[in-house]
């Protein structure tokens, strides 16, 4: 019992009994002693009824008697601990009620015991439930009706201690049937005196607050809810007077400074559900202008085109809302026009490439182009075009730097078609005009035949490829298409000679000497 029950409330004490006169054997020796005296006077008749309860009724004692000492000696130990007890004293029952004992039928005598062992129960339950009232401060919350079950308990020792256990019993029952409800009351009335010091802390009421965590302070607060409670309450008043500043500072559209005065309010208690609720709304409201600024800014970059600026913009805004429609739209759209606005720069420089003859390039950039569209005709027609010029272009290279191949008939005819074909090409570059004007006035020369000398010895057999076998001679004149040419030489007991010649309008004036000189050894 804490320092308040023991102001508001007296201690129970029982009055002192000799526990020593209750063992059953010193009550059958002063039966015995009364029993001698009265066979004096009584006689035979007396003498046999003793005889008869010697018998039949002492072993019951006896046992009973064993069967007693343990519950004696629990409720010593209880009452140790309680103002509600026995004291030990009380169990020696007076002369009065030695001479009322011995007066009792052995039946009576045993519901006697039994009504004494029924009322060591009640007590064992009584204290228990008295230790966990007054733990959890009952005679605060419960009052008077705690009061009246002590005093229920008290006039039960009071017949306990006169031996009048069926008495005793009766009022140790009514104060479990006060002391009951009253435990089953702890978790209640302290459940709810949380749960209205918290809707109280929501509501702003500091006082109703303090209140209600005050009384469930009085309870065992193992979670300590109550604790916690009272400190919240103690700053209440503080912290709504922030969520006030914070409310004045909203309405005058002073988003920075409402969530500064409602965050100051949530350092007091970060628990405050108002203040949670104005912080979450004012930063939802921040989130909108920043938002609705940044996609502004954004859109105002669009239109410059300045497509990395609105990307950063826009992303910037999803960022603060994820599922917003309008930012997604918005960077599409900047995505789309940027992609749009690469592939016209792209095509632009590919179509300057194709103008400048440079396909290679051209070919690359309408790859690019590609890239950003697959799908794009221009940049597919076009890099189509570029590589077909790109194949014109180097064959025509090809067949300007082997003119030599023309001394053929067929490589001739052949080379003589392409050029027709190709000549016939619109829009024709410089280069390519130029290209063509080259091969048409190669294939004029290497269709004019050139005169040329060949020398020998007059003792080596002349072969000519393409031309034909020329003998043995000293000197020989042939006309002959330009070209590259190969004359063999051969003779009896020597090494045979090789020897190519290219033939143009330049070797005209040259001799050509085919002559086998090295023996064999």
């Amino acid at each position: 019992m804490n320092k308040d029950s023991k102001e508001s409330f007296k201690e129970i004490k029982p009055a002192p009994f000799d526990r020593a006169s209750e063992n059953p054997t010193t009550l059958i020796k002063s039966k015995s002693l009364s029993l001698k005296t009265l066979s004096i006077t009584l006689g035979l008749a007396v003498l046999l009824v003793s005889l008869i309860i010697v018998i039949f009724f002492l072993p019951d004692w006896v046992e009973n008697n064993n069967s007693i000492k343990p519950a004696n000696n629990a409720n010593i130990e209880a009452t140790s601990k309680s103002p509600i007890a026995i004291s030990p004293e009380a169990t020696t029952p007076s002369a009065t009620d030695r001479a009322v004992v011995e007066q009792l039928s052995a039946e009576e005598q045993a519901r006697n015991i039994a009504l004494r062992k029924e009322a060591q129960t009640y007590l064992q339950e009584i204290l228990e439930k008295q230790k966990a009232l007054e733990d959890n401060n009952a005679q605060v919350w419960a009052g008077e009706v705690f009061v009246s079950g002590l005093n229920h308990a008290t006039s039960g020792d009071v017949f306990y201690n006169q031996q009048l256990f069926a008495e005793a019993n009766q009022e140790y029952k009514q104060a479990l049937a006060i002391f009951n409800p009253l435990n089953d009351q702890i978790e209640i009335v302290y459940k709810e005196n949380i749960e209205n010091g918290f809707n109280a802390l929501d509501a702003g009421d500091s006082e109703a607050a303090l209140t209600a965590f005050k009384t469930a302070s009085l309870f065992t607060d193992e979670s300590q809810q109550a604790a916690k409670g009272l400190i919240r309450a103690q700053n209440l008043d503080d912290v709504f007077a922030n969520i006030e500043h914070g409310d004045d500072e909203l309405n005058e559209g002073r988003l920075t400074a409402a969530k500064m005065a409602y965050q100051t309010a949530l350092e007091l208690d970060p628990d405050t559900k108002l203040a949670q609720q104005r912080l979450l709304k004012t930063n939802k409201l921040l989130a909108d202008e920043q938002f609705n600024f940044l996609m502004s800014a954004g859109y105002v970059a669009l239109e410059q085109q300045s497509f990395a600026a609105a990307l950063k913009h826009f992303n910037k805004a999803l960022k603060i809302k994820p599922d917003s429609s309008s930012a997604k739209t918005a960077l599409q759209q900047t995505k789309h026009q940027a992609t749009t606005l690469d592939i016209a720069k792209t095509l632009q420089q590919a179509f300057a490439s194709e103008k400048n003859e440079q396909w290679h390039t051209a070919i690359e950039l309408y790859d690019n182009a590609l890239k950003l569209e697959k799908n794009l005709a221009e940049a597919q027609i076009g890099k189509s075009r570029a590589q077909v010029q790109l194949a014109i272009n180097q064959r025509l290279e090809q067949i300007l730097s082997r003119p030599e191949r023309l001394s053929d008939k067929k490589v001739h005819a052949e080379t003589n078609a392409y050029y027709d074909v190709t000549s016939q090409l619109d829009n024709k570059g410089p280069i390519l005009t130029k290209q063509l004007i080259d091969l048409e006035n190669l294939l004029q020369v290497s269709a004019t035949p050139v005169k040329i000398r060949l020398q020998s010895d007059n003792l080596t057999d002349v072969i000519l490829y393409k031309v034909g076998k020329m003998g043995v001679f000293a000197t020989k004149e042939l006309s002959l298409r330009p070209g590259k040419y190969v004359a063999i030489g051969r003779r009896d007991g020597y090494r045979d000679v090789r020897v190519e010649f290219l033939v143009s309008q330049d070797t005209s004036k040259q001799a050509i000497h085919i002559a086998a000189k090295e023996e064999i050894n």
